[in-house]
C-alpha cells in the first residue's frame, strides 16, 4: 500500500503552515512552496481542500496568507490525509459493499477491514503538532 503524493504533499504543506502559525504569523503559498519544494500551483489545490474542512484559514491581500484554523495539537494527521484524498479505504468494497458480488461472503473482508482500521488508528493517533515538532535528520533511516 502506498500513501498518495497528494496526501504526502498536504502533510508537508500543513507542517510548514504549523511551524509559521506557532509564531502567530500567516504564511503565503509562495513561502510554503519554497520551504517544501512543492509547486505553488499544486499547493493552491491543496489549500482549497484543507480550507473546505476548516483545517486552515486564509486571508487575501498584502498581509494575507494561511494559518491553522486551530492549534496543531488539535489537528490529526488522519484529518489532513482525508482532506487531501478522501476517506481512508484500502479497498472499495469496505465502504461500498455493493460494488463487489462477494463482499458478504468474502473470506478476506475481515482482514481488509482490520488493515484499514489499523491504518486509521495510526493516522489519527498522531497530531500535526507531532509532525511539526519533529525535525527530520536526513541521515537517519
Amino acid at each position: 500500500m502506498k500513501l498518495s503524493r497528494r496526501a504526502r504533499y498536504a502533510l508537508r504543506m500543513m507542517v510548514a503552515i504549523a511551524r509559521q502559525t506557532k509564531e502567530k504569523k500567516r504564511i503565503s503559498l509562495t513561502q510554503v512552496a519554497k520551504l517544501t519544494d512543492l509547486s505553488r500551483r499544486y499547493l493552491e489545490q491543496l489549500a482549497i481542500a484543507l480550507k473546505n474542512v476548516s483545517l486552515i484559514v486564509g486571508k487575501s491581500g498584502k498581509t494575507g496568507g494561511y494559518m491553522l484554523a486551530r492549534p496543531a495539537a488539535d489537528i490529526k494527521v488522519g484529518q489532513i490525509v482525508e482532506a487531501a484524498i478522501g476517506p481512508i479505504n484500502i479497498v472499495e468494497c469496505l465502504s461500498q459493499p455493493d460494488l463487489c458480488m462477494l463482499s458478504t461472503g468474502c473470506e478476506c473482508r475481515w482482514l481488509y477491514q482490520d488493515i484499514n482500521d489499523r491504518i486509521t488508528d495510526v493516522l489519527y493517533g498522531y497530531s500535526l503538532q507531532d509532525l511539526a515538532d519533529k525535525r527530520h535528520d536526513h541521515n537517519q533511516q
